[in-house]
């Protein structure tokens, strides 16, 4: 007899898959966990509770679990705060570039969920050599003039420096994640075709030029 079930390919990478996987544990270890707590409770036994105290650290652990599957499925980023504020804190080159101290506690949520958004824009196209303000602006629902005065106030940077920070900032998580070693190939990814320039650039910001700090992770 022939068989004439057919072969399905399962996506395990999905987050459908993933939640349905994780909610077949969930379903018995919360038995478990009700079957230990009951017993623990009527006879005090340790190794009831060494029982229930692993299975809830693995319920928990299930749950996020599945919470993250749930956010991957909407694409929710876990992104809390703009980048730039972290890249400002560790970086002496940064904090000079900026005309004022930047205070984050002091930013809305608002506002940095604005520059959130700018900065995925950016990351979106950073590979082009050149970012229009113009385009940028419309993106964000604003006029060049507002865009340039909004950052200012909120970074105390012009919009062309943001730019260039983070284009950098790409720069140095390739080579610090073995994502390329090839220069003139990190330069073209975030946007520069003068490898020369990018160089520089880069040295400027981090005190260390690109070759240099790809040999010293090698």
């Amino acid at each position: 007899m022939m068989d004439t079930r057919k072969n399905i390919a399962i996506d395990w990478a999905s987050p459908d898959v993933l939640e349905q996987i994780v909610q077949n544990i969930k379903n018995p270890l919360e038995n478990i966990i009700s079957a230990s707590q009951n017993s623990s409770m009527e006879h005090k036994n340790v190794v009831d509770e060494i029982i229930f105290s692993s299975s809830k650290e693995i319920s928990d652990i299930v749950e996020e679990i599945m919470r993250k599957a749930k956010s991957k499925s909407l694409n929710i980023t876990f992104q809390d705060r703009p980048e730039i504020f972290e890249i400002y804190e560790e970086n002496q080159n940064v904090r000079a570039m900026c005309t004022d101290e930047i205070k984050p506690q002091k930013i809305t949520q608002m506002d940095q969920e604005w520059l959130m958004n700018f900065e995925k824009e950016i990351y979106g196209c950073i590979a082009k050599d050149y970012l229009s303000l113009y385009d940028l602006a419309f993106r964000m629902a604003v006029s060049e003039r507002q865009l340039h005065r909004k950052i200012a106030n909120l970074v105390c940077l012009t919009p062309n420096k943001y730019i260039r920070i983070l284009r950098l900032h790409k720069a140095k998580q390739m080579i610090d994640n073995y994502i390329q070693s090839s220069i003139s190939q990190i330069a073209y990814s975030v946007g520069y075709n003068d490898v020369h320039y990018f160089s520089t650039l880069f040295m400027c910001q981090y005190n260390v030029s690109p070759k240099d700090l790809i040999k010293t992770l090698r």
